[in-house]
């Protein structure tokens, strides 16, 4: 009669000593689980001295489980070794193993298990740290989408930033990398830092920002913190980047914002770069600085360093988006560099021969813009920008966003397009133009 698994009985039956009907002495708890082992190995179709070795090698790991001194050795030798390896295993071997693991219920208490993440230990090492995080943690999420067939199609992280009227629904920003080529029947799941798991709507999303908006709500109140928004990034600022794993562990990175500008991202200016290494599903995490406040939002680029976008930027394309559901910004046409940023011999070179010590290096021009048209080229300098002389280039795109909101909010004017008042600056010619740019301006949403 075949054994029920997790019935009581199956574990005897598969235990019996001799076929021969001789009656044996009554098998102790390890003697039983040693039978166990051998029954599975006897069963393979191993031969010889290999056999012999994983007979040994099975029954002394259920041995070592009945003392009670390696609960867990057994259970990972079984999962890990037995049930990937050509052994026909009987199912009563297996409510050995469940046994087992019922009768050490405290191996997977939080105080006794290995942490999921050992490189978020070495990353967040003293107590005021590890309170700082802890306490970002209550605003970080998992976001997954789910195929029909329940295939995970993406899985990141998300940043809880606001309530919609009560604490029943919650607003989550993620990276809109979630949305790409999302099938209208896939789902979107939410899990929460208490492990609870809800369905999300998407608001929208934006591809050039690379940002998503998802909506959740519950009949009860959602167990999130509302976070503390910071100020922008700076470069050389010391930060943590936080994210959540399959299994919505958290997981956290140390590192410090490089003063360097990625060369494959000059299209998109507002992205600065992290100096440690991002973890696995990082993108869309938040980026927080030692105070505890959040200052970004987290993009793994799939190189050694991390991207981030500042929280202000993002704030202020989902505050225009709310108000005038699409966010505008002008598109100029034009991959820049800050002077700041240079190598300090090439910065010594444009001081001494052209006099120039800040301002935006162009390095790419868009063939067939505006810009090439008005004989912007790259290698130009433009020393400022509607008067702006001194800025980083997230503090540029803020200024450009805050162009588009201004047109949104009272512009009667019928043109899509604002001026930008550029003087650039012709290592060549040694020479300074006033530029009068023609940006239009581009309604990016979703």
């Amino acid at each position: 009669m075949a054994a029920r698994r997790g019935s009581p009985g199956s574990l005897t039956d598969a235990l019996e000593t001799k076929e021969s009907g001789e009656q044996g002495p009554v098998p102790n708890k390890r003697t039983k689980i040693e039978a166990a082992a051998a029954e599975l190995v006897g069963g393979s179709t191993t031969t010889g001295s290999e056999g012999k070795q994983q007979g040994k090698t099975a029954a002394a790991a259920a041995a070592a489980a009945a003392d009670g001194s390696t609960c867990l050795t057994c259970c990972t030798y079984y999962q890990h070794h037995v049930a990937s390896s050509s052994l026909s295993v009987n199912p009563h071997v297996w409510q050995a193993e469940e046994d087992v693991q019922a009768s050490y219920p405290r191996g997977n208490l939080p105080t006794l298990v290995n942490p999921k993440d050992p490189d978020t230990a070495e990353s967040v090492a003293s107590s005021r740290d590890k309170a700082l995080v802890r306490d970002a943690a209550r605003s970080t999420v998992s976001v997954t989408s789910i195929a029909l067939n329940g295939k995970v199609t993406y899985r990141g992280t998300g940043i809880f930033i606001g309530w919609k009227e009560t604490k029943k629904c919650a607003r989550v920003l993620t990276s809109s990398e979630i949305v790409h080529g999302l099938n209208p029947n896939n789902k979107l799941h939410i899990c929460l830092p208490n492990r609870s798991i809800l369905e999300g709507q998407l608001l929208f999303f934006n591809k050039h920002y690379d940002i998503a908006l998802l909506e959740i709500s519950s009949d009860s109140d959602l167990p999130l913190q509302l976070p503390t928004f910071g100020c922008n990034p700076n470069y050389g600022q010391d930060v943590f980047i936080l994210a959540r794993g399959e299994e919505s562990n958290l997981m956290a990175r140390h590192g410090r914002i490089l003063w360097s500008e990625d060369p494959e991202y000059l299209n998109r200016n507002h992205l600065m770069l992290l100096s440690c290494e991002p973890p696995e599903y990082v993108t869309g995490g938040p980026v927080i600085d030692h105070e505890g406040s959040v200052i970004g939002m987290t993009f793994d680029n799939g190189g050694p360093h991390a991207n981030i976008f500042a929280i202000s930027t993002i704030l202020t394309c989902i505050e225009m988006w709310m108000k005038f559901s699409r966010i505008a910004r002008p598109i100029h046409g034009l991959s820049l560099r800050t002077v700041e940023l240079l190598e300090v011999s090439l910065q010594e070179v444009r001081s001494l021969y052209h006099n120039i010590n800040n301002g935006y290096i162009v390095d790419e021009v868009s063939i067939g813009s505006t810009a090439e048209k008005l004989g912007i080229r790259n290698g130009d300098v433009i020393v400022s920008l509607d008067g702006l002389c001194v800025q980083t280039l997230p503090q540029l795109e803020d200024y450009l966003l805050s162009l588009g909101w201004d047109f949104l909010q009272g512009s009667t004017d019928s043109s899509s397009t604002v001026d930008l008042k550029l003087e650039v600056y012709d290592l060549l010619e040694r020479g300074t133009r006033s530029i009068t740019l023609p940006a239009e301006l581009c309604d990016a949403s979703e």
